[in-house]
C-alpha cells in the first residue's frame, strides 16, 4: 500500500510539471506549431466528412484547421488552459474543451475519429496509460477510428536525456521512474516536460487484439516512413472492434 500511495504521489506530481510547463511555454509553443506535418494528410484518408472528431492533447488546436474541408463535428480537448485559449483564438469557430484524457466527461460510443497526436507520451505509469487507452475505447463509437503518434526518444539528440533516465532508475531502484522516463527542455525555458519512451512492441502493447483491430503501423520522418531507429515519430492506426 505505501509503495502505491509512493508511485500514486509520483505520478500525480508529474503530471502537474507537464501542465504547468505547456502553461509557461503556451505562447512560443503557438508560434511554433503552426506547421502541418506531412504525416497528417495521410491521416485525413481515415477520417471521413460529416463525422464526429475528438482531438485529444489538441494543444493549440492545429489539426482542425486541416479537418475544416471535412465539416466534422470536432471538439478539441486539453489540460492546458492557457494553450486553449490560444486554440480558441486560432479556431474560434471550433469547440474545445478543458478536460484531462486520463478520465473523460464524455458519453461512450459518441465519436466516430479520435486524434492523439504527440500527447500520449506524456501519461506517467503503464497503469494511467492502460486508462487513456480504456477511455479512448470507451467513448469511440463501433469500427470507430484511433489515430496515435508519439515520438520516437530514442534518438541521438535525445541520447543524453535518456542516459539521466537510466541513472535516475538505478539509483532509485526502480521505485521513482522507469527507465525510459524522460525529462525534456523546451528551448531555454526552465521547466522540463515528462515523456515516455516508446519502443514499438510497449506501444503497441497497449492496443489489445480483442479490443483493436491494427489498421496501419509505422515509423515516420518528414513524411516518409522509414525503420524505428531512424524516425521522428511512431504512428498507429486503429479500429475499436
Amino acid at each position: 500500500m505505501a509503495v502505491f500511495i509512493m508511485r500514486k504521489k509520483i505520478t500525480d506530481k508529474i503530471r502537474g510539471l507537464v501542465k504547468e510547463a505547456y502553461g509557461a511555454i503556451a505562447g512560443e509553443f503557438d508560434r511554433t506549431r503552426k506547421r502541418q506535418w506531412l504525416e497528417f494528410q495521410h491521416f485525413l484518408e481515415f477520417i471521413e466528412n460529416d463525422v464526429k472528431v475528438l482531438d485529444l492533447g489538441c494543444g493549440n488546436g492545429r489539426f482542425y484547421e486541416l479537418l475544416k474541408p471535412k465539416k466534422v463535428d470536432y471538439l478539441g480537448i486539453d489540460n492546458s488552459s492557457s494553450l486553449l485559449e490560444k486554440a480558441r483564438e486560432n479556431f474560434p469557430d471550433a469547440k474545445f474543451k478543458l478536460g484531462d484524457m486520463v478520465d473523460l466527461d464524455l458519453s461512450d460510443g459518441s465519436f466516430d475519429a479520435i486524434l492523439s497526436i504527440a500527447s500520449f507520451h506524456h501519461i506517467p505509469s503503464r497503469k494511467l496509460r492502460k486508462k487513456v487507452v480504456d477511455e479512448m475505447y470507451r467513448v469511440l463509437k463501433s469500427d470507430g477510428v484511433l489515430i496515435i503518434t508519439v515520438w520516437n526518444l530514442f534518438q541521438w539528440k535525445y541520447l543524453v536525456n535518456l542516459v539521466k533516465a537510466i541513472t535516475s532508475f538505478i539509483l532509485h531502484f526502480g521505485f521513482k521512474y522507469a527507465w525510459n522516463d524522460l525529462w525534456i527542455k523546451w528551448g531555454g525555458h526552465i521547466q522540463k516536460r515528462y515523456y515516455h519512451a516508446f519502443l514499438p512492441k510497449e506501444f503497441i502493447s497497449y492496443f489489445k487484439k480483442k479490443n483493436w483491430k491494427i489498421e496501419e503501423f509505422y515509423f515516420v520522418r518528414k513524411g516518409t516512413q522509414v525503420r524505428f531507429w531512424r524516425s521522428f515519430n511512431i504512428c498507429l492506426i486503429v479500429r475499436k472492434k
